[in-house]
């Protein structure tokens, strides 16, 4: 019986630590956790010694890439929360109404601005300025779920392609390719995200004129604001222009890769602590919040799991699998991260759980049509997020409008099929092409 259990094929095995590790997170466990014990686990079922798990746990967990990824989602996770302890978030959303007298405009752009940050429940702190976009909103039955949904679709803009968001941030460093490039290769997915929004959002919203205002202070100051923003975005061509410059000159970039980012986000938060008057102790106090332990816990559990899924011989043993039963890599890379996507509504978890699983898969493409396969994965398991009835944005935006699920899934339903479609034509072309 327990030979017959250890020689069941290893896409079985995989799958069913897979599954696991989203069963184990939708009964509370940490999915940090949960990831740091599958490996493990996977490890002896793929038939490794106990005295061989201590050597990938410390190659998980002592390469500079991990130790840089912790680094990065740290930063982040502070910067955005001492954003909102000073009020800069909501400095920034107020000055953009200011400056702007479309209340279309600034129904999308307000709940876009604060989606520049990654937040726990963002949706939540962009609704009212959303809902002041049309203050009689109450009196039309279907107008709560247009406007809950126009909250929720521009929120996660940014989701595809945004530096600053942990799922983008955990598929560079699972994919290993430079994060300007897969920025770049997103970033056509997130304009036709914005353009059906307005098509199939916005266009068909009457929303009542605004009354005019001076906008010049406006703009002053929502660019006062966004400044710590700006300053994140500016250091990643900025070095990356110095590199090119060394490059040019036969010499090697003195920074190790990552630098760039961590530069801008330390660059950042000394930013917002100056100009907040912050000390140490709202530092720490950052630092220590639950969300960011649990990232980090997240962070070091996916590096342990990816580890073992190679230290093992997973990775090479699925792939024969597949080629045994006829599966096609196709419908793995699509059909899993939507899966997570869907049971997790969390953008860094799909990534967590289902890329180590996904990404050895197309492991021979080369160049652009590698980074096409892992972007369309990362899209498939973006569908399945907004379409989670888990999220948690989606959630508070339809409480929020008092509206139901099913009318949110009737209104952004068309949009994100024109996404999809475009994210097939646009990646598979590469994928063909590359």
């Amino acid at each position: 019986m327990f030979a017959d259990f250890m020689a069941w094929p290893a896409l079985a095995k995989v799958l069913i630590c897979f599954v696991a590790v989203l069963a184990a997170g939708r009964l509370g466990l940490k999915l940090g956790l949960a990831l740091a014990l599958a490996g493990p686990l996977l490890g002896l079922w793929m038939g490794l010694g106990p005295s061989d798990l201590a050597e990938p746990c410390a190659l998980a967990l002592g390469r500079p890439l991990t130790i840089n990824l912790v680094l990065v989602v740290l930063l982040i996770l502070v910067l955005s929360r001492l954003m909102q302890q000073t009020g800069q978030l909501q400095r920034i959303v107020e000055s953009f109404g200011v400056a702007a007298r479309s209340p279309k405009a600034a129904a999308a752009v307000m709940p876009a601005l604060i989606g520049l940050l990654p937040m726990p429940g963002g949706a939540l702190f962009s609704a009212p300025m959303v809902e002041a976009s049309c203050p009689g909103w109450r009196a039309q039955d279907d107008l709560g779920a247009k406007l809950a949904t126009v909250n929720y679709w521009f929120r996660h803009h940014g989701e595809y392609w945004w530096p600053l968001y942990p799922g983008v941030i955990f598929s560079v460093a699972l994919l290993h390719v430079q994060l300007w490039a897969y920025v770049l290769l997103m970033l056509p997915l997130a304009l036709v995200h914005v353009a059906a929004g307005w098509y199939f959002l916005l266009r068909p919203l009457e929303l009542p004129a605004p009354a005019l205002t001076d906008r010049r202070g406006g703009w002053a100051a929502f660019l006062r604001e966004v400044g710590p923003i700006i300053t994140v975005v500016a250091a990643l061509p900025l070095f990356w222009l110095v590199e090119l410059g060394l490059s040019a000159a036969g010499r090697p970039a003195p920074w190790p890769p990552g630098a760039p980012l961590l530069a801008g986000l330390v660059a950042a938060v000394a930013q917002v602590c100056l100009k907040g008057r912050l000390g140490w102790r709202d530092l720490w106090a950052a630092l220590k919040r639950m969300e960011t332990l649990d990232m980090t816990l997240l962070v070091l559990g996916v590096t342990i799991f990816q580890t073992f899924m190679s230290e093992s011989g997973a990775v090479a043993l699925v792939q024969l699998d597949l080629a045994r039963y006829g599966v096609p890599t196709l419908a793995m890379v699509a059909a899993l991260p939507f899966l997570s996507g869907m049971l997790t509504g969390i953008a860094f978890a799909f990534v967590a759980t289902s890329f180590p699983l996904v990404v050895p898969l197309f492991a021979d493409a080369q160049g652009v049509a590698f980074m096409a396969w892992g972007a369309l994965a990362f899209f498939c398991g973006y569908a399945g997020m907004m379409l989670s009835p888990v999220h948690i944005c989606f959630l508070m935006s339809r409480d929020y409008f008092a509206c139901s699920l099913g009318r949110c899934y009737g209104v952004f339903a068309p949009a994100l099929a024109v996404v999809a479609v475009a994210a097939a034509l646009w990646l598979g072309g590469w994928i063909i092409l590359g």
